[in-house]
């Protein structure tokens, strides 16, 4: 009843407001209203074909793509989500781990998000700095090294940026590792890091720029949060990660 009622309103507004564009803004935020208040996270078996491609990509944009998370504000969120539409397309996300509801213990992250395919991880630190990782390949603390040529990583606060492998390091070799006693770690260095119990200790970090193109400066870290190598130590105030559920780019 409710797709009907949809489509039946996308139709009507398309034709009332033709050649208006100064009107589309608002078309689209009265179909937003509804998808917002009426769909929930079984909206992930929509069949898509049966709407018309402008109001299914405004449903993905404004229910599938959101995130349940408790460290991005809206704007970060928007900029994750087109970073990671870009390069991956379509997607949905399912939250696997919160690091505050598990005691940032890292075996109960293994636990969780091992086996589990593309994940995307959301770092908060004492600073108040938000970065994180993307990799399309599943966490496995029985294998040390993992090549994954597709992952990024990146940061949204106190600035917004993605960050690729360096020149040199374009296959990805040593993308992903799994050690006892930590949780996600990205690159050879490592160019991310989070220890078990990161709220408790100034262990964990970011910023080594040896498999990925930056350091703790291109986060934002400030002189006095960096070593002499360019990588910020600090404590983890949360940390999250998201399964990622790819679906067929729509032109």
């Amino acid at each position: 009843m409710l797709l009907g009622s949809l489509s039946f309103l996308y139709e009507k507004i398309k034709k009332k407001n033709k050649n208006k564009k100064k009107n589309k803004k608002i078309s689209e935020n009265i179909i937003i209203f509804f998808i917002q208040e009426n769909f929930h996270e079984n909206s992930k078996t929509l069949i898509f074909s049966i709407f018309p491609t402008v109001l299914t990509n405004l449903i993905i944009k404004f229910t599938i793509m959101n995130m349940d998370s408790k460290i991005l504000f809206s704007k970060e969120e928007e900029y994750l989500n087109n970073l990671l539409y870009d390069k991956i397309g379509n997607f949905s996300t399912e939250l696997l781990f919160r690091a505050s509801e598990h005691n940032f213990n890292s075996d109960i992250f293994h636990e969780k998000c091992d086996q589990q395919g593309s994940t995307l991880v959301v770092i908060q630190n004492e600073y108040d700095h938000v970065y994180g990782g993307y990799s399309n390949i599943s966490w496995n603390k029985n294998i040390q090294n993992q090549i994954d040529s597709t992952a990024f990583l990146w940061c949204v606060r106190p600035r917004m940026k993605s960050f690729g492998f360096k020149r040199s390091e374009q296959v990805g070799e040593q993308a992903m590792w799994n050690y006892e006693g930590y949780g996600p770690l990205y690159g050879k260095g490592n160019d991310l890091w989070i220890t078990n119990k990161c709220n408790e200790n100034k262990s964990s970090g970011y910023g080594s720029g040896q498999s990925f193109n930056c350091t703790g400066k291109d986060y934002g870290a400030k002189d006095e949060m960096l070593n002499t190598y360019d990588q910020c130590y600090c404590v983890i105030r949360e940390y999250e990660v998201f399964k990622i559920y790819l679906f067929n780019k729509i032109e």
